[in-house]
C-alpha cells in the first residue's frame, strides 16, 4: 500500500455511529467477506452499499464509540475502507482501526463541510494535508510506525515483518 497518500471517493456518515452499528456483536466471528456484507447494515442497507463502494469514510462526532471489539474495524477493512475521517473518534476505535490497517484522521474542518457520497478526497499522509474539491485542510501527519502498520495491513502483519527482518536477528 502506498503510504504517501490515499486517494478515493467518500462514503458520508453522520454523527454518533457506534462501533456496534458498524458491526454488531452477533457478526463478530464471521469471516471477512461476511463481515463486509454486514458492515453498517444496522444503520441501513444503503450505508452498507456505499461504504463498500468508497474507500474513504467521512463521519461526524464520536465515530466508533461504544464497544472495544476489534471486529468493527476488521469489517470496515474487509469492506475496502482505507481511511476514516471524522470530527472525533472513540479512542478504542481509533487504535483498533490502526491495528487493522485503516488510517484514522481527526479533521473536524473537513467533517463539517458539505461532503457528498462519491466526492473525491486526497489524503497526503506524510505532509499532513487532506484535499477536498478546492479546499485543503491541515491534519496531524501519520507517524512512521502507524504508516508501517497500515502498509503491512495490520499490527499483527507488521509484527511478523519485524520478527522476520534482519534487524531483529
Amino acid at each position: 500500500m502506498d503510504m504517501a497518500s490515499i486517494h478515493g471517493s467518500a462514503a458520508v456518515l453522520g454523527d454518533y455511529v457506534s462501533a456496534d452499528v458498524v458491526l454488531p456483536a452477533r457478526h463478530s466471528f464471521l469471516g471477512p467477506e461476511q463481515m463486509a456484507e454486514n458492515v453498517l447494515m444496522d444503520l441501513s442497507a444503503e450505508a452498507n452499499q456505499k461504504v463498500r463502494k468508497h474507500p474513504i469514510v467521512v463521519a461526524g462526532e464520536a465515530f466508533g464509540y461504544g464497544t472495544g471489539r476489534e471486529s468493527p474495524s476488521r469489517a470496515l477493512q474487509a469492506a475496502g475502507v482505507r481511511a476514516v475521517i471524522a470530527k472525533s473518534f472513540s479512542r478504542l476505535f481509533f487504535r483498533n482501526a490502526i491495528n487493522n490497517g485503516i488510517v484514522v484522521i481527526q479533521c473536524p474542518q473537513l467533517a463539517s463541510m458539505p461532503v457528498q457520497d462519491g466526492d473525491e478526497i486526497e489524503i497526503a499522509l506524510a505532509h499532513g494535508r487532506v484535499k477536498w474539491k478546492d479546499k485543503t485542510f491541515s491534519i496531524a501527519p501519520v507517524t512512521d510506525v502507524v504508516a508501517k502498520i497500515v502498509a503491512a495491513g495490520s499490527l499483527i502483519n507488521y509484527g511478523r515483518q519485524l520478527l522476520t527482518s534482519d534487524k531483529v536477528k
